[in-house]
């Protein structure tokens, strides 16, 4: 459709003569240039394009401006048809000997030179220059010439002679850019391969990056192979030949990223550079040229390391974690830190896919290989840099409690132990038991050497095998030695001793320096367990300072599958945890109902749950587990912890001798039976918890006693209820609390007598029976005065009486004299207020009156059961 216009106003120029005509040719002229330089290919852009074009050249003909035809017709000759329009080729051919005067002589220049009679061809352009005949319109032709003779015959001419020529070619004022001068520029690379002395990347500057074509910056294809893009290949060229390149004036005005690029042009620029570096490196890793290997990686920084982030920067730093390995790791360090880690990009944080095989994200095996290598160094050196990529990291993966640790380790390298010790202080709750933990935590302890022995002796505690608790026994014997504990500082050295002279290893310069200062001294004590039960207190305090203590009450001692002796805590509400019987000295000799206290850690536990949908993704849930990490003694007595409770028999089951009760809160728990003592009906006082059994909440009591009803029942709720009906053929009789509330009471079991409308005050207990429907269970009857308006209305109104016969029902205005003295009232109204046959016989009312009635609510609707006639 902007094709369109183009031709629309090619058509408008038509009947116009003088500027007019010029002007429409010109603004048509501008939307085609536009067009083409937006969609070059396309195949009616082209030709919109040549077409204005040859309009501008007869034009400037006409008026015998042939230097600015030229202009025009050099444009022309710059489009690229795929498919060259044989009319657009005539008109060329047409124009050109109107255009230039000297057309005759430059067409047989043309001519000789494309039959490779390259020096009759240069010597008449020598003429033209010689006559000073040679104007810029003849300088697109001139170029051809230079570029056909230096192509076919660059074995024959000297380095010199090329470079004259390259030299003149630059000084024409040919179209730029174009084909020709990007043939040139092709040439020049493949000139400076053969030719060392030859500086591409100072002529490429010459040449003018801003003259690259669009095809320059793509890939080419060729007999179905794939050639990547000119710009490409000179930049290989540059890194192959080790120029001395200024890359941030390549950044500067090589143009490649396209409009709503998903990279900035300075990114796609600097790939171009770092790619074929990649492939220096690796060729030369493979080659095993290792000094140089290095120093290319080193040389790699210097050039690259203070651009921006990308994907090739990744990829160099891929090869340095894989190739600097064993004897040459420690060089990864210095390489990564000048590499900086900011430059990690989205993707460096992703986990690889490849093959079936899963690979860690580059920037943690990065950071892992430097944690690693800091091991082995003693070196002081400042490591914020590599601390901030860490912090980075276990944002990304909050669930690596290995990240964290060895973030940990850095601020102890760099004498940050405030914030170590913030860290470890999350690590003793995600791996308690891990020996390793404890002796690292002990490294941030500076100046309180109690807390220091206390995470030492932990360690210790916490790890049976001696092969890895050599260095634990040192650091605790030189710590007792500052505290005068020199004894305990024996034991320490002698078990490090025994221990590596089993294994034949070497004892080191520093157990010398400690035994000395203790050898003298005759060992009197067994071991150091006393020690370590009274130190390693200290250091679970220091560690765990920040949670409360809870109280909890042992519930359960029991056995799992494999037999191993387990223990339920609970406090009575929300949290509850299992723990072995051996985890804290002082369960071992627990009771049930025991109130011990702890130190409890809530932790989080995501599980992924399946869709009931197969198209929905997989969702998580978050749990929690509480988790004890030191408990201690209290002076509650047994069960005390617990909410007390009260309930009632409601049934027992004699075959499995189980009772039914129901508390004050209406919760229903089952319990074996307390020696055949409980009958329906009995009152219990009880503690009463919750438990989880098979992800299934469980209401228990303890403690169960019998106690008497009088001092029972005032617990349970009471309300007021209405008498809606009494059945003394079934001796009962239904009461209604509301419409939810309601039940029966058989005469058996009250002394009372109720009529219809009383009110009466009900002590109950409630339970959902199976049905889902709400049973109530009456625990004490009275009578009372009090009144529940809800439950209770006197109205007054019109009484309207209602017959029924044949499925039809008759208003009493409808009947005739004989009917109203024989026919009885089926029903009627008062209102919205319903009137059964029975309370109409009982008043002796037959016809519509006013009256003043009795309502009360029946559980669903209201019944009258009072009427009185008004005169």
């Amino acid at each position: 459709m902007d094709s369109k216009i183009v031709f629309e106003l090619r058509n408008e120029a038509r009947d116009l003569n003088g500027i007019s005509k010029a002007n429409k040719l010109n603004k048509a002229l501008q939307i085609a240039n536009n067009l083409y330089q937006s969609e070059p290919y396309d195949e009616w852009i082209q030709k919109a394009f040549a077409w204005v074009l040859i309009d501008l050249c007869k034009y400037y003909i006409t008026i015998n401006n042939l230097s600015q035809a030229m202009i025009h017709f050099n444009k022309l000759n710059t489009i690229q048809f795929d498919y060259p329009d044989d009319i657009i080729e005539n008109q060329k051919v047409y124009l050109k000997p109107k255009i230039d005067s000297n057309y005759q002589e430059i067409n047989k220049a043309e001519t000789l030179s494309k039959n490779n009679k390259h020096q009759e061809a240069l010597n008449i352009f020598k003429q033209f220059i010689s006559e000073n005949r040679l104007k810029d319109l003849h300088h697109e032709a001139y170029g051809w010439v230079i570029y056909r003779h230096i192509k076919n015959d660059e074995k024959r001419l000297s380095s010199i002679q090329v470079r004259i020529f390259l030299r003149d070619y630059m000084n024409l004022k040919n179209e730029r850019p174009s084909i020709l001068h990007s043939m040139i520029l092709n040439f020049a690379l493949h000139y400076s391969k053969e030719h060392s002395d030859f500086n591409l990347y100072n002529f490429f500057k010459l040449w003018n990056p801003e003259n690259l074509r669009p095809d320059d910056k793509s890939k080419q294809w060729f007999n179905k192979k794939e050639i990547p893009s000119l710009v490409s290949r000179i930049f290989r060229a540059f890194i192959d030949n080790n120029y001395n390149i200024d890359y941030q004036y390549l950044i500067n005005n090589v143009k490649i990223a396209k409009n709503h690029s998903d990279t900035s042009n300075e990114e796609q620029v600097l790939d171009l550079l770092r790619e074929p570096y990649f492939w220096k490196i690796y060729n030369t890793q493979k080659d095993n040229k290792f000094s140089e290997l290095w120093q290319l990686f080193s040389d790699y920084n210097l050039r690259f390391s203070k651009f921006q982030k990308s994907e090739w920067h990744s990829k160099v730093l891929s090869l340095a974690e894989r190739y600097m390995q064993q004897e040459d790791e420690w060089r990864f360090l210095e390489f990564f830190k000048k590499w900086n880690p900011k430059n990690f990009m989205n993707r460096d944080w992703k986990e690889v896919v490849k093959d079936e095989n899963t690979y860690k994200p580059l920037a943690i095996k990065c950071l892992k290989k430097c944690s690693e290598i800091l091991k082995k160094q003693t070196s002081e050196e400042n490591l914020s840099w590599l601390i901030q990529s860490y912090e980075t990291s276990i944002k990304l993966f909050p669930d690596d409690k290995w990240l964290l640790r060895e973030n940990a380790l850095l601020h102890i390298k760099n004498n940050e132990f405030k914030l170590a010790i913030k860290i470890y202080k999350q690590l003793v709750l995600e791996l308690p038991s891990k020996h390793y933990v404890w002796q690292e935590f002990s490294n941030c302890i500076i100046s309180d050497n109690p807390i220091k022995i206390g995470m030492l002796s932990k360690a210790l505690s916490l790890e049976k095998n001696e092969d890895f608790l050599g260095d634990i026994h040192l650091d605790l014997a030189n710590v007792l030695i500052d505290e005068k504990l020199f004894e305990n500082a024996l034991l320490e050295l002698e078990s490090y001793k025994k221990h590596r002279e089993i294994k034949n290893w070497k004892l080191p310069k520093i157990y010398y320096e400690l035994y000395k200062k203790v050898s003298s001294l005759e060992i009197n004590l067994k071991d150091n367990c006393e020690l370590y039960q009274k130190y390693i207190p200290l250091a679970e305090d220091f560690a765990y300072d920040e949670f409360e203590w809870t109280e909890m009450v042992l519930i359960d001692n029991w056995k799992d599958n494999k037999g191993r002796e387990r223990l339920t805590f609970t406090d009575g509400k929300a949290i509850e945890f299992v723990i072995k019987k051996k985890r804290f000295e002082l369960l071992r000799k627990s009771e049930l109902g025991q109130v011990l206290k702890f130190k409890l850690y809530k932790k989080e536990i995501k599980k992924e749950v399946e869709s009931q949908f197969t198209w929905f993704d997989k969702t998580f849930i978050t749990e929690h587990k509480y988790i004890p990490l030191i408990a201690n003694e209290t002076e509650k007595g047994r069960w005390s912890i617990l909410e007390d409770t009260t309930a009632v028999v409601d049934y027992i089951n004699k075959e499995k001798d189980i009772v039914h009760v129901i508390t004050t809160k209406n919760v229903e728990v089952f319990f074996p039976q307390i020696k055949s003592e409980l009958q329906i009906g009995d009152f219990i006082t009880a503690k009463i918890f919750t438990r989880k059994l098979k992800d299934k909440n469980r209401i228990e009591l303890r403690q169960i006693k019998k106690t008497e009803k009088h001092s029972s029942i005032s617990k349970f709720q009471t309300q007021l209820a209405i008498v809606d009906n009494v059945n003394e053929k079934k001796k009962l009789f239904h009461f209604v609390i509301s419409s939810s509330k309601q039940g029966i009471v058989k005469f058996s079991d009250t002394e009372l007598r109720p009529k219809e409308g009383d009110f009466i005050k009900i002590s109950f207990a409630s339970k959902v029976g199976r049905d889902k429907k709400l049973r109530l269970k009456v625990l004490n009857i009275e009578l009372t005065e009090e009144i529940n308006e809800q439950l209770q209305k006197n109205i007054s109104g019109l009484l309207e009486l209602k017959y029924r016969s044949d499925g039809y029902t008759r208003e009493f205005y409808e009947l005739d004299d004989e009917e109203k003295h024989e026919i009885e009232a089926d029903f009627g109204f008062i209102s919205d207020f319903y009137v059964p046959k029975y309370i109409l016989r009982e008043y002796s009312i037959n016809n519509n009156c006013e009256v003043k009635a009795k309502a009360i609510f029946s559980g669903d609707k209201w019944k009258i059961i009072e009427i009185e006639q008004q005169n």
